[in-house]
């Protein structure tokens, strides 16, 4: 007998649902429903670093699990999947970044991501690792638990992205900014982000809808109104990019679905022919599915065309025209950054002499910002990595696509329209953490699918012999609410009373989704387990209504609570030895990891603290725990120069203070300096010459240096001219701002600045007549006067 005859089958998956459910897949089914409910407004970046801190933490618990399960049971490893072109592609993907990190700018930022940001490459390693396990759940036939708990985990988002149109978003603390009554943000703390989320919600409520349709006309009739909300949420994002990504994901859902269906029906012919019988093909809709695609994506094309010259009139299209001339003439200066990139989350280093004047004008306070992403994702991932991070992963998207277009799994049409809708979305837009986290579940689905026939390997729910395990999926669903609900009730802690009614109000939309996705009903086996957990995390909701240590208990209890449920909610079991060594090993790893956010709520503790001896405390432990220093230092001086204790009196204690901020920040390194720090002591050291006309000619230096680093920048140069004329050089700034005038006709504060220069020079109706003239032609005229 041969070595291949003597093989051990694989086990049947749908004997054994639950029991191979590991801490790993728990893990990834925990951060895709309890992630995009997050947000911590104890830290002074209430979104993308915080959630990308949780996926870490998460990801770190897969890690180590999958590494225990590696040296204990090797016998009983899954079959290898390192000779698909994938998974090649990914690994060597993977050893770019590091090197990508080794030789950036600024390694520290690259590896835990820049301070508004956090995508380095820790958050990356993350995501891959979530799209092996996610991967490997396809395989395996367990898909439909990662589709699961993403609609668990949209609810929290859902719910609030209305509340917020509604204009009754509890939510009003120090550092936090919603839009508020104008466009829906939700929890991902963008419209854009946002629409992004929900782009891949809806598709994923659609396959569960369409594929998984329950038995009780109930479930079914939820599952259509969650999909309409959804749907009505991504419209009130106003998010033209979130619409082009739809129209593109719809017309790609057609084509795949019409090539799936003729392949099918080929197949059908080709078994009745070879049967000798005859008989009409089933393969509905296959003879319009095709061409209603490609009709729709040639439609929606021609529709750009036509509007394109429209589009670029203003707004956020000429904004986005502006930065991506930046980047490319950036990269095509910088042949280094071809090749290797900037390294991650440090475009906005070397950005800054690139950009136009005119980029002001478009934010309706008027300052110049240095963006740090291309908002396109082939110019993010040249600046990124170089050419080889685009072209890998241009790759990979094709190997992916390429298995999805020759899969019979009736997801992979889904699956498909997600990733090119998607890619559509991020030509005009960047990628952030939240839909990151839904990319890589389903790059890895996509990937593992294609293993599978489509009537084999799916759990099935609808077997009369399955009541133990609808059971159990059911409390798996249960747990999985658990997660998403007490993640959010963290997220609004700090907000309450209100905060508590808005936590309140989400258990009836998580119980409505519940009934519909368990195949059983809800309460039909509830145990002690999910009250336990539920009651375990109320601590951490307590202590995160305080600022300083019960902030960052709060935090690290949070980040625990998520880790105990990845190991031991799979329970019960004999053995606790392995789970507790594990949990024991995870509780060190994500001390370690969650290092910098105990920082930034130190750091949002003293800028908080209602006294000096605490706020100095917190602030000199944020130092210590957090890798952004020169952010730290700078924003503490903008905090305490906006004082009524800050005096323009260059020997007062708090002036003093804030200049040594400033100058230990732009301490010399041989790292890149941020060119806002520079512009901003600049701005101090002339509110100090005021008083102290000595310091006049250094806040010059100081401005000439942020010019050096930023010349384009109309806000600082706009600055430096109403120095030069408090030096009495009227002459001066008054030919400097016309000049500004030329370069930006729609940037508000030179038409300003020009007037107050005239009234220094006593011709008020000069004044008068260019006040008029930027009432007229500078946007956001009004609501930047008031």
């Amino acid at each position: 007998m041969s070595r291949r005859k003597r093989r051990t089958p694989p086990p049947k998956i749908q004997q054994s649902p639950i029991s191979a459910l590991t801490p790993a897949r728990m893990a990834l089914l925990l951060a895709l429903a309890a992630a995009p409910a997050l947000f911590n407004i104890q830290s002074s970046v209430s979104f993308e670093p915080d959630k990308a801190a949780v996926i870490i933490a998460l990801a770190a618990i897969a890690l180590v699990d999958i590494l225990w399960r590696s040296w204990r049971e090797i016998a009983q490893r899954a079959p290898r999947i390192t000779h698909h072109p994938g998974a090649i592609l990914l690994a060597l993907l993977a050893a770019w970044a590091v090197v990508i990190t080794l030789t950036s700018l600024n390694p520290v930022v690259s590896l835990w991501g820049n301070h508004d940001r956090g995508y380095g490459l820790l958050a990356l390693l993350a995501g891959l690792i979530f799209l092996g396990v996610a991967w490997d759940m396809a395989r395996s036939g367990r898909q439909w638990l990662l589709v699961d708990a993403a609609l668990l985990g949209a609810v929290a988002p859902l719910l609030y992205g209305y509340i917020q149109i509604l204009d009754l978003d509890p939510v009003r603390g120090f550092g936090v900014s919603f839009p508020l009554g104008e466009r829906a943000s939700s929890t991902l703390g963008n419209p854009l982000y946002l629409g992004d989320y929900l782009l891949i919600i809806l598709l994923l409520t659609g396959a569960r809808r369409v594929l998984r349709p329950s038995a009780r006309a109930a479930s079914r009739r939820i599952l259509e109104i969650f999909g309409l909300l959804i749907a009505g949420l991504l419209i009130l994002t106003f998010s033209r990019s979130a619409y082009l990504g739809t129209l593109v994901a719809a017309a790609t859902l057609l084509i795949f679905w019409g090539i799936q269906q003729r392949r099918r029906a080929r197949q059908n012919a080709s078994s009745l022919r070879s049967s000798h019988q005859a008989g009409p093909s089933r393969a509905f809709g296959s003879k319009w599915l095709l061409p209603a695609g490609l009709a729709a994506l040639a439609g929606g094309v021609a529709a750009l065309v036509v509007l394109w010259p429209r589009l670029q009139h203003g707004g956020t299209i000429q904004q986005r025209l502006l930065i991506w001339q930046a980047v490319a003439d950036l990269l095509r200066s910088q042949p280094r950054a071809l090749l290797l990139g900037l390294g991650f989350d440090t475009l906005a280093l070397r950005l800054a002499p690139y950009l136009s004047p005119t980029l002001g004008h478009f934010e309706p306070d008027f300052i110049f910002r240095i963006p740090d992403r291309a908002h396109t994702l082939p110019l993010d991932l040249l600046a990124t990595g170089g050419a080889p991070w685009l072209l890998g992963w241009l790759a990979v998207g094709v190997v992916t696509l390429w298995r999805l277009a020759r899969s019979r799994h009736p997801l992979a049409p889904w699956l498909a329209a997600i990733l090119i809708g998607r890619g559509a979305l991020l030509l005009v837009s960047f990628p952030t953490h939240i839909p990151d986290l839904l990319f890589w579940i389903v790059l890895g689905m996509g990937l593992g699918l294609t293993h599978l026939r489509p009537d084999k390997g799916d759990l099935d729910t609808t077997r009369p012999d399955s009541r133990q395990q609808n059971a159990a999926l059911s409390a798996l669903h249960l747990m999985l609410a658990i997660a998403a609900f007490g993640v959010f009730g963290f997220s609004l802690s700090a907000a309450w009373p209100g905060g508590l009614l808005l936590w309140l109000l989400a258990v009836l939309p998580l119980a409505l989704l519940l009934i519909a996705l368990s195949p059983s009903r809800l309460f039909s086996s509830l145990s002690l387990h999910p009250v336990i957990f539920f009651l375990l995390v109320l601590p951490a909701l307590l202590l995160n209504q305080h600022i300083g240590p019960a902030a960052q208990l709060a935090w690290v209890w949070l980040l625990l609570w998520l880790a105990g449920m990845a190991l031991f909610a799979p329970l019960p079991t004999s053995d606790w030895t392995a789970p507790v060594l594990q949990f024991t090993a995870i509780a060190l790893l994500l001390l370690l990891l969650t290092i910098p956010r105990l920082g930034d709520i130190a750091y949002k503790s003293a800028l908080l603290a209602p006294d000096e001896v605490r706020r100095d405390r917190y602030f000199a432990q944020a130092l210590k725990l957090s890798p952004y220093d020169d952010v730290m230092q700078s924003g503490m001086a903008w905090v305490l120069a906006q004082q009524p204790g800050a005096s323009a009196d260059a020997e007062n204690p708090v002036a003093r203070r804030i200049t040594g901020l400033y100058e230990s920040a732009l301490r010399p390194s041989s790292r890149p300096q941020p060119p806002e720090i520079v512009a901003a002591y600049a701005r101090w050291l002339a509110r100090l010459a005021a008083n102290d006309p000595d310091l006049a000619s250094r806040a010059l230096a100081t401005f000439e240096q942020a010019l050096q680093l930023s010349p384009h920048d109309i806000q600082t140069l706009n600055d430096r001219a109403m120095l030069l004329a408090a030096m009495g050089r009227t002459d001066d700034a008054l030919a400097e701002l016309q000049h500004l005038l030329t370069l930006d006709p729609l940037y508000g504060p030179t038409y300003r600045n020009l007037a107050q220069v005239y009234r220094q020079m006593d011709d008020e109706d000069a004044a008068r007549a260019i006040t008029e003239q930027g009432r007229e032609n500078a946007p956001w005229w009004e609501a930047w006067e008031n």
